[in-house]
């Protein structure tokens, strides 16, 4: 309080307080300054409110409280602070499980989906193994190049009532390529 207060060109939160605390109060107040003369500066194509940005960087700060939180040493269960490296390890395994609990949650909703596509998926199967190499749209012409394979499309009167069935098919091997 009877320093000088945050520098500009060396910005720092203190941490340990709240976004309210005076410091904390005046470094948001400095980068909302310097957000406003950039947004005027550049002419940046949309106006916002001081509020919203003022808002935007108070939860900017929580963020980094939270981060900063989670990195600061524990006690171990001897008693003592957590080393440097112990530090790094736990954070590490922590978002280890993180990621590995987004997969499974991932994973599991995309197999409840797929549930319920698995008759489609069938039924295009084996139209697909029904109709065999000759069914598809086009194949490589007699013209070949080094720089890319020039198709030419075979227009058959019966597949126009199954073009969007094959375009599924097209989409999903380009998205999933390592299925097919």
């Amino acid at each position: 309080e009877d320093g000088p207060g945050p520098n500009c060109k060396y910005l720092a939160f203190d941490l340990k307080c709240g976004s309210k605390s005076p410091w904390n109060d005046k470094v948001i107040g400095l980068l909302l300054g310097e957000l406003q003369r950039r947004s005027d500066q550049e002419n940046w194509p949309f106006r916002r409110s001081e509020a919203y940005f003022r808002e935007v960087l108070q939860d900017h700060y929580k963020r980094l409280c939270t981060v900063w939180t989670a990195a600061q040493p524990k006690v171990t269960p001897k008693g003592g602070l957590e080393t440097p490296a112990e530090v790094e390890q736990r954070l590490i395994t922590k978002k280890d499980e993180i990621l590995k609990t987004t997969r499974q949650t991932t994973c599991q909703r995309n197999a409840d989906k797929n549930q319920e596509d698995l008759p489609a998926w069938q039924w295009l199967q084996r139209l697909v193994k029904t109709l065999g190499e000759s069914g598809m749209s086009s194949e490589e012409s007699d013209v070949k190049n080094d720089i890319e394979t020039v198709l030419r499309v075979k227009n058959m009167t019966w597949r126009r009532a199954i073009e969007r069935e094959f375009d599924i098919i097209d989409h999903q091997r380009i998205m999933d390529d390592d299925i097919f």
